[in-house]
């Protein structure tokens, strides 16, 4: 017997895709975009895995899908740290072939899930993003709240498409909280505590809390859901490998 969560999550497959572009994307990041080939669904939260031919050979890197299932292309989002893959990433043109072989995971909400909350950093927004975008194209009405940590406020990826769901729709509330932030800043500081998600919302009114990025990040996270008393059914984690 396959189970709800089975039956709905697409099989994978392998797929030669044409690279488009990379688009807008904060200093020390890379946001990509590939054709969508006809048919590839995916449930968002769920991740890619891309094959590239780079200085050091053949390599395949995992990536979650930060677009939404409804959007015509396939996007990914990466720190850019100057290995062989991600150079090869970069030095991709417009049309160059590559191979993706996805859809994968189950990082994916429960269905019956009307309240998500998330605590994430940097480019662990990626499930994120692609879970409420999907949402808002939708018009599901999923009550969002998302607790982005960043260094400052010219680091903050996806800013302007986050503050812009924040201020159309009254069931999005998105809290930044930066480490080092300048003067100006009026929003929370540091890093997220349980203090910080207090001051924002009732841990245990009804959320379902998500937790997505390094594992050092996913260490202190659970540490603060431990705190706030969130039961473990109640919480989404993935680390994602290879990032200190």
């Amino acid at each position: 017997m396959h189970s709800k969560e089975e039956a709905r999550t697409p099989a994978s497959a392998t797929y030669d895709v044409a690279f488009l572009e990379r688009v807008g994307a904060v200093e020390g990041t890379g946001t990509f975009r590939f054709a969508k080939p006809t048919g590839y669904t995916f449930v968002p939260g769920q991740f890619l895995s891309l094959t590239l031919a780079t200085r050091d050979g053949e390599q395949t890197k995992p990536f979650t899908h930060d677009e939404a299932p409804g959007d015509p292309y396939i996007e990914i989002t990466t720190r850019l740290s100057g290995s062989a893959f991600k150079d090869a990433l970069l030095a991709l043109g417009s049309g160059d072939v590559v191979r993706v072989n996805g859809p994968r995971g189950r990082m994916t909400l429960p269905q019956d899930v009307r309240k998500a909350a998330f605590l994430v950093g940097g480019v662990g927004i990626t499930p994120a993003r692609a879970i409420i975008r999907d949402a808002v194209q939708r018009g599901s009405g999923l009550q969002v709240a998302l607790f982005y940590g960043n260094q400052n406020e010219s680091s903050i990826p996806f800013r302007d498409e986050f503050d812009g769901y924040g201020t159309a729709h009254a069931e999005i509330h998105v809290v930044h909280v930066l480490a080092d932030p300048g003067t100006a800043w009026k929003g929370e500081r540091g890093f997220i505590t349980a203090a910080t998600v207090r001051r924002h919302v009732d841990p245990l009114d009804g959320w379902h809390w998500v937790v997505t990025g390094p594992p050092a990040m996913i260490a202190a996270m659970g540490s603060v859901l431990e705190e706030l008393a969130v039961p473990g059914d109640r919480i989404s984690t993935e680390s994602f490998a290879g990032y200190k």
